[in-house]
């Protein structure tokens, strides 16, 4: 079972353009003037992901099926850092990834940082991953590393919490490892450490949509859109197999599968959605059934999953009584949502929550 629930999002972070409510009495063509520089700004804005997605700088291989390398990480660090006992031969494989993933969920989740300094770090490892060979040891140097370095980017305020990130070795690696490996990751990935992440994507897409009034939904819908959207493109970082896909198809198939869950597998808003982002050059009529088959398939294994097949009233019935929340109403297998063995091949226990500081720090063992 993955480990993992959904947050929703904060309105406030949220552009909202079309909740947008001038404080002064406007005309009409004002009205539609500030749409319109709305719509252009988050076009922009998206035009800038898709230039970002196009360079090839972000752009991930299949890393776990290279049979050799030019180098290995150890090469790179000093020698003097890690004892031969410390240096495994273990390969990593998707299990690890996976399980770094949603400890990488938890740690955020604990310090309340945005779960797209996830996405960002995620994708300073895969690139990594993919220029030098790492063991399960050095795999959890990195993915720390990068966690951290994804934090000093986007929320540097909160750095000070994350002190603590080279106690979760147990004494296997300390802060001068984890500073000789962010120079090494850094220089790795030429300083492109901005990537165009999924839940960008999604979110930029959907207030583009929703920027016009005269789409049908109502307030509530789209927030829980945007959040059903969000938390599929989370379960999304835990699947090895979309390190490969461009963010703007996995967000596509993440809207896709949230609309899908909300209105039925025959919605109209889905076709509204393909036909935006084609307008758009975001979408080129490419396949997307087997991502989206594949979400579905990671929300089947999820937590969430297992917490809403637990509620007694259907879904429509706790949404009339104002149930708080956004829901998924997909046919699931009870097969689907069996537990996982919580032995982790890098040494991640599987809590979901810790509560005090000496748990989360007990979350890798040594």
């Amino acid at each position: 079972m993955l480990k993992l629930t959904m947050i929703p999002r904060k309105r406030t972070k949220r552009m909202r353009a079309y909740q947008g409510k001038p404080r002064q009495q406007m005309s009409q063509m004002e009205v539609e003037q500030r749409h319109k520089e709305q719509k252009d700004m988050l076009a922009d804005n998206l035009y800038a992901l898709i230039h970002q997605e196009s360079s090839g700088r972000y752009n991930c291989v299949d890393y776990l099926a290279f049979t050799s390398w030019h180098r290995s990480v150890y090469d790179l660090l000093k020698k003097d850092r890690f004892s031969p006992s410390q240096r495994g031969e273990s390969r990593i494989d998707e299990y690890c990834r996976e399980q770094i993933v949603e400890w990488s969920f938890r740690v955020v989740d604990y310090f309340r940082i945005d779960r797209e300094v996830v996405a960002v770090s995620l994708s300073m490892l895969d690139r990594f991953l993919a220029t030098c060979k790492c063991d399960r040891s050095t795999f959890k140097l990195a993915a720390t590393t990068t966690l951290q370095l994804a934090v000093k980017l986007l929320h540097p305020c909160r750095l000070g919490d994350l002190g603590i990130l080279s106690d979760l070795s147990r004494g296997e690696f300390d802060m001068s490892d984890v500073r000789d490996m962010e120079n090494h990751i850094l220089k790795s990935l030429g300083w492109s450490l901005h990537p165009p992440t999924t839940v960008a994507f999604s979110t930029l897409l959907l207030d583009y949509v929703f920027a016009d009034r005269d789409v049908s939904m109502t307030c509530a819908d789209i927030d829980d859109l945007h959040d059903i959207s969000s938390f599929f493109t989370e379960l999304a970082l835990c699947d090895y197999f979309f390190v490969t896909m461009r963010p703007s198809a996995v967000a596509l198939a993440c809207i896709l599968n949230a609309l899908e869950g909300m209105y039925g597998e025959r919605n109209r808003f889905s076709a509204h959605i393909l036909a935006v982002a084609r307008s758009l050059n975001l979408y080129t009529n490419q396949d997307l059934t087997a991502a989206c088959h594949r979400l579905w398939e990671l929300y089947e294994r999820s937590e969430e999953c297992a917490l809403h097949n637990g509620f007694a009233a259907p879904m429509e019935d706790e949404k009339n009584a104002g149930t708080v929340g956004s829901y998924v109403n997909k046919a699931t297998s009870q097969d689907m949502v069996m537990e996982i063995a919580s032995t982790s091949p890098v040494s991640v226990v599987t809590k979901q929550c810790p509560i005090a500081t000496d748990d989360i720090m007990s979350d890798v063992q040594a």
